[in-house]
């Protein structure tokens, strides 16, 4: 092996091994803190299985719990067995089947657009669309708390970026106020995944207004579960005719996987073409097609399911709150438990596995720093003898963890 191949193994050997990130895994497997990549087996709605162990799931992202519902299962296998498991090719060319054009018609109709477009997932819709709609001497104006997908995004289109504080509206009015571009882009999420705060979706899009600007709302955590039917933030708040671009996901509510994109029917020919990450990915499989589509046929049905999601959550959340857990997420499926430090966060996950319950840490960089916690969804299909369990075991983890929890005066605060 030659010198300069040994200097190549040397560099690439660094970046493998010796990052940071790299350096935070080995640390939290030595500890016997490791929590990833676990494989594991679904029991039902609300349970999963790993080691021969079972667990009650919270740290998934089945927010309506229809990942396993039968109707869902069923409308899966029957488009595999007619279209087969794969579309093997684009959209473009040959991989489009009819189930794709029913699903982005029955979305657009859901969320008051004109036409929709299914892309094979939530991340590729993103960075699909943004490059699509803005270029390098444009403007990208994103909340500093945004999904990496839409960081990755604005990246990849070259624009101008502007990140403004989280949720501020005054510094986002700021920003744009100083802005020459001729297309201005704000790029919002909905309900923010990891915190669950929602977004001040009526001021933001004022101020876009004001100042000539479009809105392109991600409401992955939003579409689905709230607001009137399930139909997300932008129907809530009573926006959506005043949003250009609604990006959604299959992920969390619709018992698939994928995303999407709505809005006008000229905006959607334009993405066909113009979007690189779905001209160039092989179409979404047919199963998984069906089965967003077999969800949102029962969201629509059955929009109940979606209110108790909300009010599970809510339900939880005064319940953890009164153990003195700090949590966020009010008014919405999310009960994110708020502990500010890797190390506590992956040892209360590790806590409550032992107590037969399973949820998600996230730290940083996932999460800005200080702002660790544990991802936690209640989904309405869990059953009372199941949501006393859960609190039992975040009351004996409570005990073992004085430091995760707020005082008395915090405490009070919160119930306020």
């Amino acid at each position: 092996m030659g010198i300069k191949r040994q200097a190549a193994d040397t560099a690439f050997h660094n970046r493998i091994y010796d990052n940071a990130m790299m350096q935070r895994v080995r640390q939290t497997r030595a500890a016997g803190q490791y929590c990833y990549h676990i494989a594991q087996c679904p029991v039902g709605t609300d349970e999963t299985e790993i080691d021969g162990r079972r667990l009650i799931l919270l740290g998934s992202t089945n927010y309506l719990g229809l990942a396993q519902d039968p109707r869902v299962v069923e409308a899966s296998v029957r488009a595999s067995e007619k279209y087969g498991t794969s579309c093997t090719s684009s959209r473009l060319l040959t991989g489009t089947r009819p189930v794709h054009e029913e699903l982005e018609a029955r979305l657009a109709r859901f969320l008051g657009k004109e036409a929709a477009l299914v892309f094979t997932t939530g991340y590729l819709a993103n960075i699909g669309a943004i490059p699509a709609l803005i270029g390098r001497h444009d403007g990208a104006y994103f909340d500093a708390e945004v999904h990496a997908c839409i960081v990755d995004g604005v990246m990849l289109s070259g624009a101008e970026r502007y990140r403004f504080r989280h949720n501020n509206v005054e510094d986002l009015r700021s920003r744009l106020a100083h802005s020459e571009h001729e297309r201005k882009l704000v790029l919002i999420d909905s309900i923010y995944s990891l915190a669950g705060d929602l977004a001040p979706l009526e001021q933001i899009v004022d101020v876009a207004d004001e100042h000539g600007a479009w809105v392109m709302l991600d409401d992955a955590h939003g579409c689905g579960v709230i607001g009137p039917g399930g139909r997300g933030l932008a129907h809530a708040t009573g926006m959506a005719d005043r949003i250009p671009v609604i990006m959604g996901v299959f992920s969390k509510c619709f018992a698939s996987t994928g995303g999407f994109v709505a809005g006008s029917a000229d905006l959607i020919d334009h993405l066909r073409f113009n979007a690189r990450s779905f001209l160039f990915s092989n179409a979404l499989a047919p199963g998984q097609t069906a089965a967003a589509l077999a969800a949102l046929d029962i969201l629509i049905a059955e929009p109940e399911i979606a209110e108790r999601a909300c009010a599970l959550g809510d339900r939880a959340r005064r319940a953890l709150r009164a153990m003195g857990w700090r949590c966020g997420g009010d008014g919405t499926q999310m009960v994110p438990v708020l502990l500010g430090n890797d190390v506590l966060a992956f040892k209360v996950t590790k806590a409550l596995a032992d107590a037969g319950v399973l949820v998600s840490p996230a730290v940083q960089p996932g999460v800005p720093k200080g702002k660790d916690l544990l991802r936690i969804t209640f989904p309405p299909t869990l059953s009372e003898a199941s949501f006393s369990r859960v609190l039992d075991a975040f009351q004996a983890v409570a005990g073992q963890f004085p430091e995760a929890l707020c005082g008395v005066e915090e405490r009070a605060m919160s119930d306020a």
